[in-house]
Parts: C-alpha cells; structure tokens; sequence
C-alpha cells in the first residue's frame, strides 16, 4: 500500500484574525501575522481507501465525514482525483480542539499528505507550490494558510493565501511557552464562534477596523524584533478579540480560573522586570513569548506558581514537510 505523508506544524497568530470576510469562501475579516510552532507536531498520511468513502482518522478516531467532505472534494478535484476515495490518519502531540491551533496544523498536514500520495498515484501530476497549497489548506481552516509556511507569517483580511514573511531562524531569542490549562476539546467550533461574534457582538466592526493599524504596527516592530513594542501589541490583539466574544450572544466565555490565574502571573512579572508577554485563542490555554536568556525562570516560577498547568516550550518552526512510503 502506497502513502501520503506531511509533518506540520501549528501556526499561532500573534495578532489575531477573527471573523470572516467570505464565510463561503473562508477568507479572514482581518489580516494576522502569526508564527509557527516548532515542537508541535502533526503528522498525516493518507492512501487511498479500500472502502468506498472516505475516512478521516484524527488521534484514533474517526472524525464525521462531513466536516472534511466539501474540502477533500476541493482536493480531489485540484488532482484530478474525483470519484477516487481515501483513508488519513492523523496524529497530535498535543490536544486537539482545545485552543492550541490544531486546524491549523491538521488541514495543511492533510493537503501534504495528500499531494505526496497524489504525485506517487500520477507521476505526470506536478506538486503544487507551497503558496498553492496555502490557498488550498485555507478552504479547510483559515489559520492552515498559515501553517503551509515556517517562520513568521501573514494572512492579509480577504486573502485567499499566506505570506512567508521571515525563516524560522529569523529571530534566533524568540520563544513560546504554552499553558496547557485543560485537554478537552472545545464546546464550540472557532469557526462557529466566529460567526456568532460577527452576527451579534456590538463590537465586531470596530475590531476589523482597529486591526489593521494594530497589524502594520505590528509587522514594523517585528522587522526590528522589538520585544518592547511588540509585546503589548500581542497583548492589545487578543484583548480586543476576546472583547467581541464577551459581548456575542450567547457571550463566548472560553477562559478557566487557570487561565486568569496565568494572566495575574504574568502581569506580576513585568512588574518584577520579565520581558514576558501573553496571548490567547478559543481557548483557555495561555500562549506566552519571552527572550531565549529568559525563558527557564519564567517557566520555572509558572510552574511553582501553577503546578496544575502543562507547560510546552517552543520555538519558531519549518515549513511543512512532505514524504512517501509503503506499508509504513
């Protein structure tokens, strides 16, 4: 049996798309520049199915076909694949659904995966470009755009494909440090949830447009890697995101005591003089970005401070990666 394989990797915006400009065609209401996460990892592969569907396997379960069905017909048609069918199997290291950008990594894995099975099935049948499979991985999850590409990355508002803005070795002190506050799963979708903060919260219109001085500001002090500048950025971006789920209705209250606990913490630590700054997701888990000198003392005192929390470092991360086997 002949495979597919991908290894990506999860792209964590550090200032926030939230929202849709298209949602048919899932383009983002507002651009967001994001980095992808190293340690982090899915890993897919795919080959075609002995049963007559499709199946999509994520962590060992079989997912609902139609969440994947429209965005593998997208797939199937770019490699003139249609009628055929398909199995993919697909592995985190860390938990899914739970505000740790897992769409991201998993819809480009799925769309690597695919192609490296796809070219094996066709040999005349040519891989598609990396910004190709962006704009193909965004159809699946808006934030997968991003997850095609290493490094630091953009997502222009309406944008139907990711930009590579810098390599992963860009800027060598960068580093995350992810709370993990809960492993399940979320109760409500991020794409979901977006649609119920464009549809009732008061405040939508003015978070599209704030972001886009937040953004170029951001893309400035991030050629410069100013921590100074940039960090309260970040900080201002998720705030104002979460503004607008507070004020859906239903209001989208997503955080956990530990959550607020992490963000009590930290605001302690720049007051003690840590170059520490905070974002957050759908989701309670708290992502946190310091230089590399620092990064063993903050997560020193987190955990001191928070046993209860599962604490990931990171770093920025490679493009996708694309490979092939038999009988793996």
């Amino acid at each position: 049996m002949i495979w597919g394989s991908a290894k990506a990797h999860p792209s964590l915006a550090l200032i926030k798309y939230w929202g849709k400009s298209d949602v048919i065609a899932n383009t983002p209401a507002t651009g967001s520049l994001a980095v992808t996460l190293d340690e982090l990892t899915t890993l897919t592969r795919a080959c075609v199915n002995s049963e007559p569907q499709d199946e999509i396997w994520v962590n060992g379960l079989l997912q609902p076909t139609q969440r994947f069905a429209s965005f593998l017909n997208s797939l199937k048609a770019e490699a003139g694949l249609n009628g055929t069918f398909f199995r993919v199997e697909s592995q985190n290291n860390f938990p899914t659904a739970a505000g740790l950008a897992s769409s991201s990594s998993g819809f480009a894995a799925l769309t690597g995966a695919f192609f490296a099975l796809a070219e094996q099935l066709d040999s005349r049948l040519p891989r598609p470009s990396l910004t190709r499979m962006s704009e193909l991985a965004r159809e699946g999850s808006g934030s997968a755009a991003r997850s095609i590409f290493g490094g630091f990355t953009l997502l222009d508002a309406g944008s139907r494909w990711a930009l590579p803005l810098h390599h992963q070795d860009f800027w060598p002190d960068f580093r995350i440090l992810i709370g993990i506050v809960s492993e399940n799963s979320k109760a409500v979708s991020s794409r979901n949830a977006m649609e119920v903060s464009r549809k009732t919260s008061p405040y939508f219109s003015e978070w599209v447009t704030s972001s886009v001085e937040l953004l170029q500001r951001s893309l400035e002090s991030l050629e410069h890697r100013d921590w100074a500048t940039l960090g309260p950025l970040i900080r201002q971006s998720y705030l104002r995101m979460f503004a607008t789920m507070f004020t859906s209705s239903p209001p989208l209250i997503l955080w956990q005591p530990q959550s607020v606990a992490i963000l009590h913490t930290l605001e302690n630590l720049r007051k003690e003089g840590a170059n520490v700054w905070e974002t957050m997701d759908a989701g309670p888990q708290v992502k946190i970005f310091c230089p590399a000198d620092e990064l063993t003392d903050i997560q020193r005192q987190l955990e001191t401070q928070l046993p209860d929390v599962r604490w990931m470092a990171a770093r920025p991360g490679p493009d996708i990666e694309l490979g092939h086997g038999e009988n793996p």
